[in-house]
């Protein structure tokens, strides 16, 4: 018998923030079982881990398809190692994942994870993007994997409708949307659509703020900022822009345990 953690992230509240499953395995696991596993889950990720050499073998399913990076699965899967006494409170979580090795430490409340800086550099909107996201855009780059665009303000932000079929044809995994903020203790805001990888929004993404972290830093100055990610269910990251890395830093809440009979 399997346990499946579900973790909420980025949230210090239940119901909120972006909810992971997370399976703890004693070893490599069966590619068509993950797979089904992920699918009936039907989050926008679900993380598979088991011990090896430095740390944790980590992976991150959606219901479609194996991405190669994930911030919030990985903050959940951190949390579920602790939570479930594997690791020590103190101890750093070492996940090695299709980007590499990544970390996770603990800061009181809040959880720091060192992912690598996904800088977006300016390109022409693909054809179909305004168009499907309904608004004029003040930027448009992309770093291979998304598109990240600015649009004119927080209130255009939040009233987005995206044509999810246009935006499913584009050659990436999604695309991230940015405004600044309408909200004092905010720095900027984002919402990203991924239908392509069979997650339409996500509440709260991790590895987006890898790409805006450079972004606001790049029209700022700036590197440390605290930014809300406008979903229906809405999520807090604090991110700090080091170089080449991006410490992003969240809560999560254990949600439930699911035991899985096949």
């Amino acid at each position: 018998m399997t346990t499946l953690h579900i973790v909420d992230a980025f949230t210090s509240e239940p119901f909120a923030g972006n909810p992971a499953a997370v399976c703890l395995l004693p070893g490599p696991s069966d590619e068509l079982w993950m797979k089904r596993v992920a699918r009936e889950m039907n989050l926008s990720e679900t993380a598979f881990l088991y011990p090896m050499e430095g740390g944790f073998s980590l992976r991150w399913l959606t219901p479609a398809v194996e991405v190669k990076l994930c911030g919030h699965a990985t903050l959940a899967s951190a949390f579920a190692l602790w939570e479930t006494g594997v690791l020590d409170p103190g101890e750093i979580a070492r996940f090695h994942t299709l980007s590499g090795w990544l970390t996770c430490e603990r800061e009181g409340d809040w959880i720091a994870m060192d992912f690598p800086a996904k800088i977006c550099l300016p390109c022409e909107p693909p054809a179909g993007l305004e168009e499907a996201l309904g608004t004029e855009l003040l930027f448009c780059g992309s770093n291979g994997m998304d598109y990240l665009v600015e649009v004119a303000s927080a209130e255009v932000l939040r009233r987005l409708v995206p044509n999810l079929s246009l935006l499913s044809n584009l050659p990436v995994r999604g695309v991230i949307v940015t405004s600044g903020s309408d909200v004092e203790e905010i720095d900027f805001l984002s919402r990203f659509f991924a239908p392509a990888a069979g997650v339409n929004e996500d509440p709260v993404t991790g590895s987006a703020h890898c790409a805006l972290g450079p972004y606001w830093q790049g029209k700022t100055g700036r590197n440390e900022y605290t930014a809300f990610q406008a979903s229906e269910r809405g999520g807090t990251v604090r991110l700090e822009v080091k170089g080449e890395r991006v410490v992003l830093r969240g809560q999560a809440v254990l949600m439930s345990r699911v035991e899985l009979l096949h």
